[in-house]
């Protein structure tokens, strides 16, 4: 893992982000978190390779149509998406953390350092 790589956690419960935090923050990695997908100043500046979203908190989220995420995604949800894109992993809920470390893992070894 290159140090500069970063993840970013929105929606869904804090334990997520702080579960990643201990996972990946020990190997160099920067996770964050944000309540909303919607851009704030302070997010907006936060580039990141691999970005968490926890669908059921982000109803209104529609992965095609929002082009400010570009990064590759770990969709989490009740519900399976009608597509997942190649860059993107779907954990259907209840799920575990080893597996989403793992979606993380898979993702950041197929992406450049920002």
């Amino acid at each position: 893992m290159n140090v500069s790589q970063r993840v970013l956690v929105i929606g869904g419960v804090s334990d997520t982000a702080t579960v990643l935090q201990a996972v990946f923050e020990p190997r160099g990695a920067t996770v964050e978190r944000s309540r909303t997908h919607r851009p704030a100043p302070a997010n907006a500046r936060f580039s990141s390779e691999v970005i968490v979203i926890d669908l059921d908190a982000e109803q209104d989220f529609e992965p095609q149509a929002d082009c400010s995420l570009v990064s590759s995604r770990v969709l989490i949800g009740s519900d399976t998406p009608k597509r997942i894109a190649p860059d993107e992993r779907f954990l259907s809920k209840p799920f575990q953390y080893p597996e989403l470390v793992k979606a993380i893992e898979e993702l950041l070894s197929t992406r450049p350092a920002a």
